[in-house]
């Protein structure tokens, strides 16, 4: 008995020892995983803070000051995106790259500014998707949206459709906002489309070499109309559509964006989506130049097919990496290119072939009693329209300058224009007059921003000797065919530059434009006259 007690107690004991919740033996669980999740975020353009014109800053959702060092794996599809680990905030630079065969802006561009960033924190993943469209330092030296998108009443796009590409969004035009130029955008189709060309200015005809310009804008398929329908319809709310200088263009065209194996224009294509099609061709400015021998090896005179000082050239910007080369030859003007228009004040061109006062004598025409100038003026005048060329139609009530080559023989690389002028502009003293030659410059007036106060030697040029010649009595000319309008009465001055030998302070010369009797005098400046510009310019480079 006493041994089996003992056997039951000791089992007992043992049994006892096995179930004790102390026991040091290893024991059996059942972890469940962690669940990792994702959040996607849109950040919106007003939870946006422009840093600089390079970097912009938002809120990161679960990251604070405090825990902005445990965010991990900060990608972004096109630029560079961090954490500020002092604010907690999103740091994002669109154009960073570490890509050594794409630019970063092209990058930016081909992702139509739409970045995608993804970031964890712990088990949480955050996708944030939003737009960085391209800024710029404004005046006041802020950060600032560039590029604003215009609908074809001149509406600008709200801020979503600024964003969205041109698969989902329509525009007819571009402001940008850096030069406050408005472009005209090229479109698929239409008036307006990309694939259109034209002859520069009011040329009809082809140069012989090309073919002919093709448009649907219902009349020749020139510049000139293409801006006259621009304006009559208003094209986004604008009526100052004009062709561009040269240097607007490069205000607009960056190098940083001209792709070589892509065939990518240097022009942002997320503004302009269909310029890429036009990729290394030429578009024209509002440059009108001449060479006095044209490009022709054995020019034509009248030859409007050729290449040759009457037909005339203009600059042209070509959509390649040297866009900005400033020797490139210019094109004759009845060669078709394309084209886009802008408005908006002119940023005028810097020419080097500016002539400096003509010290030569310039003798005034002696035409005799009986014969009537006026009569036979294209042998001595040619109009010029507003861009400084040579008009197809010179019979046209609509030209902005003339031509005098009544001294081409003595100075046969040098073009004297001669401004035409408003009957009904108001008389203005010395320096008036002056300060008004800069108002015209700044307008880029017939494609020239030297134009200036004439010598007494030049202006008298436009006078008329009369028998007997060898009294040198003069007249005003022309004054019933192109310079019909002179104001011809008495003591009808016009301001020179000369200045009163005498009195160089207080005094200059001017010309009377008088029936008869017409001759220089000296009189005050603060006298009120009328004022005739010049611009004198070299032929060929």
């Amino acid at each position: 008995m006493k041994k089996t007690a003992l056997s039951i107690a000791c089992i007992s004991l043992l049994i006892s020892a096995c179930d004790d919740s102390n026991s040091t033996a290893a024991q059996v669980t059942n972890k469940k995983p962690q669940q990792t999740t994702t959040t996607a975020v849109e950040i919106k353009a007003s939870d946006i803070t422009p840093i600089s014109a390079m970097l912009i800053a938002f809120s990161a959702p679960g990251v604070t000051a405090i825990n902005a060092v445990q965010v991990i794996n900060i990608k972004a599809n096109f630029g560079d995106a961090s954490i500020d680990s002092t604010t907690g905030k999103m740091h994002f630079k669109p154009y960073v790259s570490d890509s050594r065969t794409v630019n970063a802006e092209i990058s930016a561009a081909q992702h139509n500014y739409q970045f995608e960033i993804n970031y964890q924190i712990d088990n949480n993943i955050y996708t944030l998707n939003g737009s960085a469209l391209p800024l710029y330092n404004g005046k006041s030296n802020k950060p600032m949206v560039r590029f604003s998108k215009v609908a074809l009443d001149g509406t600008v796009l709200s801020s979503e459709d600024q964003a969205r590409a041109a698969n989902a969004s329509d525009w007819s035009c571009v402001t940008d906002n850096s030069s406050e130029l408005m472009w005209q955008v090229p479109q698929a189709n239409g008036k307006y489309a990309f694939d259109a060309t034209y002859y520069w200015g009011d040329r009809t005809i082809n140069n012989r070499d090309y073919s002919e310009a093709s448009c649907i804008l219902g009349n020749d398929c020139n510049t000139d109309n293409l801006v006259a329908v621009a304006n009559t319809e208003k094209l986004c709310g604008r009526s100052d559509w004009r062709l561009a200088t040269q240097a607007e263009w490069q205000t607009l065209l960056d190098k940083k964006l001209f792709d070589e194996d892509a065939k990518q224009s240097p022009i942002n294509n997320f503004y302009f989506p269909y310029v890429d099609s036009n990729f290394d061709e030429a578009y024209w400015t509002n440059s009108f130049t001449i060479y006095a021998n044209g490009h022709d090896i054995s020019p034509v005179d009248g030859d409007w097919q050729g290449s040759n000082a009457l037909v005339g050239d203009a600059h042209v910007m070509w959509m390649g990496e040297d866009f900005d080369f400033a020797n490139m030859p210019p094109r004759s003007t009845n060669e078709p290119h394309f084209t886009m228009l802008v408005n908006g004040t002119v940023i005028p061109d810097k020419k080097d072939n500016e002539v400096p006062e003509i010290t030569a004598p310039l003798t005034p025409q002696s035409i005799a009693n009986d014969v009537d100038e006026n009569a036979n003026w294209k042998s001595r005048f040619v109009k010029h329209g507003p861009l400084g060329q040579a008009l197809v139609k010179q019979e046209s009530a609509n030209w902005t300058c003339t031509s005098d080559l009544a001294y081409k023989s003595a100075l046969p690389n040098t073009q004297i224009l001669w401004q035409r002028i408003s009957k009904t502009e108001p008389l203005k003293n010395h320096a008036q007059a002056v300060e008004y030659a800069k108002q015209i410059n700044q307008a880029n007036e017939c494609g020239q921003t030297n134009w200036r106060l004439p010598t007494q030697n030049e202006l008298k040029s436009l006078l008329i000797n009369v028998e007997p010649f060898a009294f040198e009595f003069y007249r005003a000319g022309y004054i019933t065919s192109v310079l019909n309008d002179t104001i011809v009465e008495e003591n009808s001055y016009y301001w020179t530059s000369s200045v009163d030998s005498y009195k160089p302070e207080t005094k200059h010369w001017a010309v009377a434009f008088q029936d008869i009797w017409a001759d220089s005098g000296r009189v005050q400046n603060t006298e009120m006259h009328r004022v005739r510009l010049i611009s004198t310019t070299r032929l060929q480079p």
